[in-house]
């Protein structure tokens, strides 16, 4: 069995397109656990209906721990999963009617060549608007991403290649995972890194999901901020704190200077590929 978690906030606008997209995928054999972290608007509502229509299939996870934020939420779902398989999911996204199916298979075949190993399956995205129209046909080539680096711990210590709505892991990616600390920015960097130093991660080329761009994307494609050197400085000291309870050994020095030389490098790629465009 397969369990999807899909954390929801305030996403009654878009939460009908993803459930619907779920339920048609080719691929049946799951069932969809959903937490909701303190919505105020009609998510709640949304999600009721479709568990009268389909109480078999979609659970609503109810506890006391109230608004999370996106990380501890999808957290506190994969402690509730008890899946041999877990898929995450986003509120305002839509599955291709394959995704599941392909990437089962490939989690089946990698178990065949990494028995006993926690696995991590993830794949491309095609990039969309609210409307969703296409605005790339892959999120890896959008943003310059090589997907081989997440099977490279020290290169996914730097920069996360591994996008959570994509992912699947099995059971003992989930156990070696939890529990995710609140310092994580992001669940799926912290099951990404655990992964990559203990089991294997598996790229899938084709994209699996439209994955929508809007003003409301708490994470998005290209979504820039604005260049502050404390928050700068805030950030690598809590990349810092998270890197080093999976790599303990790590040095900070080293560390600091390769995320430096990583932005830095990010950066002007990002200016050349204006110039040229």
């Amino acid at each position: 069995m397969i369990d999807i978690l899909l954390a929801t906030y305030n996403g009654q606008k878009y939460l009908n397109q993803q459930i619907d997209s779920i339920l048609a995928q080719t691929c049946k054999d799951f069932r969809l656990l959903i937490r909701d972290d303190s919505s105020c608007d009609n998510t709640i509502n949304i999600i009721k209906n479709y568990i009268s229509k389909f109480p078999d299939r979609i659970r609503l996870i109810i506890d006391n721990k109230g608004h999370l934020g996106l990380a501890q939420n999808f957290a506190a779902l994969l402690e509730s999963s008890q899946g041999k398989y877990i898929m995450f999911c986003d509120q305002d996204d839509v599955w291709l009617p394959t995704k599941i199916e392909l990437t089962i298979n490939t989690m089946k075949e990698a178990e065949q060549t990494y028995p006993g190993l926690p696995l991590l399956v993830h794949t491309d995205l095609r990039v969309v608007d609210e409307n969703l129209n296409i605005i790339a046909d892959s999120l890896w080539h959008l943003i310059g991403i090589d997907p081989r680096t997440a099977s490279n711990l020290d290169k996914l210590i730097i920069r996360n290649s591994v996008t959570g709505c994509t992912m699947m892991i099995n059971s003992k990616a989930r156990d070696i995972s939890l529990p995710i600390p609140p310092q994580a920015p992001i669940h799926d960097w912290w099951i990404a890194m655990n992964v990559a130093k203990l089991g294997k991660i598996i790229q899938i080329t084709a994209p699996t999901i439209l994955y929508r761009q809007h003003s409301g994307n708490v994470i998005s494609a290209g979504k820039k901020n604005p260049y502050r050197i404390s928050d700068y400085k805030a950030r690598i000291i809590n990349q810092y704190n998270v890197v080093k309870k999976v790599v303990p050994e790590i040095n900070p020095v080293i560390l600091i200077a390769r995320i430096l030389v990583s932005e830095i490098a990010r950066k002007v790629k990002t200016k050349n590929s204006r110039i040229s465009g």
